[in-house]
């Protein structure tokens, strides 16, 4: 019996041949965030703005207060996206480092230890089984297994791997770099890291780890592929662009109208050539600073940067609810979800299955210390994936199967693996549903069998009673079977046989020993978090391998079946329904059992056909082709490191209640970007049309190009950090959900905006009545300060009017105080930089009044929207 290494080999061969942890990929300074700043279109345009009031002030016709201003907004915008970007980078290394973290089981010092998986070293014996990754490269020892090699040669078919033999041709090198052709992959005992146990289990000896892998020499020398952009990632660059498009329209149109004035003002063509170059030059690039400026007026540069902060501010309050977005553009997406399919075990149940009765085929109980007893221990000791480790802790094999061990002393355990020798083996899996040994002694040839009620009746010809074998009553039994499944209980049938190992199905003499029952009791908080997920008008299946009665009483239990339209069936009459039978259905099915991995797949491609976004859980290898190709896949965080892999987000407690919660943080993601847009783009929309109209009439500018700047960047930032902070709402789990290929802005929302965008003009209007503009007197730059505060504190009110839907603008704002405090800090500021800016900022001090008079206009937004909510809410009745 191999024993592995000793705990001085695993330090000696540590240092000699090195840790099995792959090399992380260099991180990017802060310099170069900020220099990134300078490849965005936008700030090279801001850049070449600079650089034009920069030459205007050196001949002459400029301050050179403005480039200064720009300059100074350029390092904010680069600081900005430097910290920004340091801390993504930070955070998505925290999420790499807690979604990377894999586990083994090795032999050392002839004990089973869990491992974490950068502790192996080269020599290390390590368990393989059926649903875990390879590690390390090495070769099969023990056991029989079948590998998907596909993430190394693309080839999709199982690949058979045997124990390596010495008068094997090929011989072993330990250490060093792993050189490997496409011949290795496929030989008949050469394991590679990255790889996956597809079937079988055995053990593997190391001969190298990290970068001297073949995986590890591939991502050590390859960049990270960049993902594609999200939907909602596509459809905020198309409204940038509008937005933007709009601005270049704008511009040309006030250039054309600029210098068609400046001509009819001086007389005509003649007398505006006649003014000389430099007079020209002069002219031409005064119009193109306005046109610049509306340029900039229109762009939302702050937009990527808010998505990022926002993002990054749910994925860290998603972490608090158990929830790990590995792939943050999924966030949203969670949000929209229609159809969620969801396991049984352990996400709407507790996930610890408690043995309750094993009962023989007569129903009475296995007697204890009985012959019986003893084929059926023997049976769980070794026809499993689970086992004993050094401290005495069941690991391995699938929840069922630790279960099962339960049943049996960790010295009862011990005694059977030392001393029946299994000769031949057949793994569980979704095909067969049935796992063997063969084993040999002095009985002669005995094989064992553990598995599905229904396949073990069906093949035996007889059954084990403390009177003597009894001829197999298979209508009995299933009645059995059946009282217990319709108590949400699973049932595990025992068997064996004096035949040897069939290479398919079953012996014609096998017996049956026992029928354990097993209880997986329903999470106590299931029930209401189902019902919150039906009134959030998502339609929650439960997609299971077990059989239909034990999943129609956990159903019941759960609150997925409430009416006698609810639809349970089996995967075998779901199968057998064309697709346009099963799309009829599909709204009305609410649970299918003895669900196959084609099942689930088969279930993503209907309902995405009939354009339902699909979520779907998993916590097995055979769930990673549903999780792919699922709209959001949630991998449970106990599931195989391939499950994990395959999925966009990991339930780290694999309960349902964080699924719902998922669903909720997704629309509260959508809810507060959609609350940012109505807050920027009318900013952007206004700042436009007043741009356009100011030069035009009052031959002035609207707002200063550094005041445009210091508002689309600064204030905005801030405000994204208010917004990114609203909490989750009760109120938004009684939305239904956007369908697939919705436009971002609704028509509420454009009217919404709209409204603002007229009230900004208007109330702007309203300082160039006669009244008002004697308390502002006739100085142009005092003139220029209002405007910019009046715009920066009416969009601020206008943050308030936005946050919520009702009339009372503080509700649960004592959830969300960073709200009113960027507020407050954002009126100072703009106190700030009006009063004391000066020729920077392009402002001037004002008096008392006239900041009385201004603050109480940019209040004016508030009772304009309220009356939009009170027209609203008088339509809707």
């Amino acid at each position: 019996m191999r024993t592995g290494l000793t705990s001085s080999q695993v330090t000696k061969n540590r240092e000699k041949y090195g840790s099995n942890q792959l090399p992380e990929k260099k991180l990017k300074t802060g310099f170069q965030f900020f220099m990134e700043t300078f490849e965005d279109r936008l700030n090279q345009i801001l850049l070449a703005m600079m650089i034009v009031f920069t030459v205007l002030a050196v001949f002459g016709q400029g301050s050179y207060s403005e480039p200064i201003g720009v300059a100074v907004v350029l390092l904010a915008i680069a600081f900005i996206g430097m910290n920004t970007g340091l801390k993504s980078q930070k955070s998505a290394k925290e999420l790499k480092d807690r979604t990377s973290v894999h586990y083994c089981n090795v032999i050392r010092d002839g004990k089973v230890e869990h491992i974490n998986s950068n502790d192996l070293v080269v020599g290390d014996l390590v368990i393989i089984q059926s649903g875990e990754a390879i590690y390390a490269d090495g070769y099969l020892v023990e056991g029989n297994v079948k590998v998907d090699n596909s993430v190394l040669n693309g080839e999709s078919d199982p690949c058979k791997k045997t124990p390596w033999k010495n008068e094997d041709s090929s011989p072993i090198i330990v250490g060093g770099k792993r050189h490997a052709n496409s011949n290795d992959y496929v030989d008949s005992y050469s394991l590679f890291a990255g790889t996956t146990v597809t079937d079988g289990e055995g053990k593997m000896i190391v001969t190298n780890v990290g970068v001297n892998t073949v995986n590890g020499q591939t991502i050590s020398t390859i960049d990270e592929i960049e993902e594609t952009k999200t939907s909602l990632e596509i459809q905020l660059d198309d409204l940038a662009g509008q937005i933007s498009k709009f601005g270049y329209i704008g511009a040309a149109i006030i250039v054309v109208a600029l210098i068609v004035t400046n001509i009819i003002q001086l007389g005509g063509i003649a007398e505006y050539l006649n003014i000389g170059w430099i007079g020209i030059l002069k002219n031409v690039l005064t119009v193109a600073v306005t046109a610049l400026t509306i340029i900039v007026a229109a762009v939302p540069e702050g937009l990527p940067l808010i998505i990022n902060l926002i993002t990054a501010q749910n994925a860290k309050v998603m972490i608090k609810h158990n929830v790990l977005a590995k792939h943050t553009n999924k966030i949203p997406e969670a949000g929209n979800i229609q159809l969620l399919c969801t396991d049984k075990t352990g996400t709407l149940t507790v996930g610890k299955l408690v043995p309750v009765e094993n009962v023989m085929g007569d129903k009475n109980e296995v007697p204890k210390d009985s012959v019986i007893e003893n084929m059926f221990k023997l049976n769980v000791a070794l026809n499993s994936s689970a086992m004993y480790d050094e401290n005495k802790n069941i690991v391995g094999g699938n929840a069922t199967e630790r279960a099962l061990l339960t049943m049996i002393s960790d010295r009862e355990y011990k005694d059977f693996t030392d001393s029946v020798e299994v000769t031949n083996r057949k793994i569980f899996n979704s095909a067969n549903k049935f796992s063997a040994i063969e084993t040999s002694g002095k009985d002669g040839k005995i094989t064992y069998y553990k598995g599905a009620p229904e396949k073990l009746i069906d093949a035996a010809v007889s059954y084990e009673t403390t009177d003597g074998i009894k001829p197999i009553e298979k209508e009995k039994l299933k009645e059995i079977v059946k009282s217990y499944a319709t108590k949400a209980m699973r049932v595990i049938a025992t068997g064996y046989s004096k035949s040897v190992l069939p290479e398919e199905g079953f012996p014609d003499d096998l017996v049956l020993v026992s029928l354990v029952a097993i209880r997986d009791d329903v999470r106590p908080e299931v029930p209401e978090a189902v019902a919150k997920m039906h009134e959030a008008g998502v339609q929650v299946m439960m997609v299971t391998g077990d059989v239909i009665d034990t999943a129609k009483a956990i159903a019941k239990d759960a609150g997925l079946i409430t009416s006698d339209s609810d639809i349970a069936m089996s995967a075998i009459d779901f199968d057998a329904l064309s697709d346009e039978e099963a799309k009829e259905k599909l709204p009305y099915i609410k649970v299918i059992a003895r669900a196959t991995p084609n099942t689930k797949l088969r279930i993503v491609r209907l309902a995405q056909e009939i354009g339902l976004c699909v979520g779907m859980t998993g916590d097995g290898t055979n769930d990673a082709p549903a999780l792919k190709a699922a709209d959001v896949g949630f991998s449970m965080g106990s599931g195989t490191d391939v499950c994990k892999e395959a999925g966009d987000i990991i339930i780290t407690d694999d309960n349902f209640v964080s699924i719902t919660d998922a669903v909720l943080l997704g629309r509260t993601f959508m809810h507060n970007v959609m609350k940012f847009l109505k807050f920027q783009l009318p900013i952007n929309v206004g700042l436009v049309i007043l741009s356009i109209l100011y030069p035009i009439i009052m031959a002035v500018e609207a707002v200063a190009a550094v005041q445009i700047l210091v508002i689309n960047i600064v204030m905005d930032s801030l405000n994204s950090l208010s917004f990114g902070g609203e909490p989750a709402k009760d109120e938004y789990m009684k939305e239904k959900p956007i369908p697939k290929g919705s436009k971002l802005l609704s028509r509420d929302t454009i009217g919404q905006i709209a409204v603002s965008v007229v009230a900004f003009i208007g109330i702007f209007g309203i300082t160039l009545l006669p009244p008002i503009q004697k308390v502002f007197g006739s100085d142009e730059t005092v003139y220029a300060t209002v405007r910019f505060a009046l715009l920066v504190m009416m969009a601020t009110f206008n943050g308030f009017n936005i946050r919520t839907d009702g009339f009372n603008l503080f509700k649960g704002i004592g959830k969300n105080k960073l709200f009113v405090e960027i507020a407050v800090a954002i009126f100072v500021l703009t106190f700030v930089l009006a009063q004391f800016g000066g020729a920077i900022m392009g402002c001037t001090a004002l008096t008392a009044t006239q900041w009385g008079i201004t603050v109480g206009l940019a209040f004016m937004i508030i009772p304009i929207d309220l009356v939009r909510k009170a027209v609203i809410r008088v339509k809707r009745k």
